[in-house]
């Protein structure tokens, strides 16, 4: 499977700052890019997204985040200017729940793009009958809840971060949605194979 900068596996994405994201779905030739991606992510985000502020990731994890299935483990990726930008995923944990993380590189944040994964994924999720989206994030990483409006989150006692949950009837839907969908469901026919 390639999917290097072929017009009919990317989704060119406007940002707020005039740039433009490449966006498509992982797959397992993208292990470079997200080695790379994390290299350049400064240790909060690292702590931000993985917990810990982690600087390498084992094979085992890389395969994790790369040989993903697209159904009920899904996951975004995106470039700008052919740097590893931002990934997104959800994994689906229930009849119709699924817990959703999104990772945006530092020097690319505040560019809007963390929407638009969102909205890949929530485009993904949608046709896929996901009715809800479940996260935890670190307390003080409190501005990815200004994202979208409908958000509950709740501390956790027990364990100090924050939880959230929102319905996907309450997000909007992107002006790309069935943009999205039909790329990702090209992507689950390439990775079937022929039928």
């Amino acid at each position: 499977m390639t999917y290097e900068n072929q017009d009919d596996q990317v989704i060119q994405v406007p940002l707020r700052d005039g740039s433009v994201a490449e966006m498509r779905p992982i797959n397992p030739e993208d292990k470079g890019r997200l080695v790379e991606g994390l290299s350049h992510m400064s240790p909060q985000s690292r702590m931000a997204r993985f917990g810990s502020g982690i600087s390498a990731l084992s094979a085992s994890e890389l395969r994790y985040l790369t040989d993903v299935n697209q159904v009920s483990h899904v996951a975004w990726g995106a470039t700008i200017d052919d740097d590893p930008a931002g990934i997104g995923r959800y994994i689906v944990d229930g009849a119709a729940d699924a817990e959703i993380a999104i990772t945006v590189v530092d020097r690319f944040q505040r560019r809007g793009l963390g929407r638009a994964i969102f909205e890949a994924l929530a485009a993904s999720a949608r046709a896929s009958g996901i009715e809800t989206f479940h996260f935890v994030i670190e307390p003080w990483n409190r501005p990815v809840l200004h994202m979208l409006p409908g958000i509950d989150f709740v501390d956790d006692d027990g364990n100090g971060m924050l939880t959230g949950r929102i319905a996907m009837a309450d997000i909007p839907r992107g002006t790309m949605e069935a943009e999205f969908v039909e790329l990702l469901d090209r992507s689950r026919q390439r990775m079937s194979g022929p039928v």
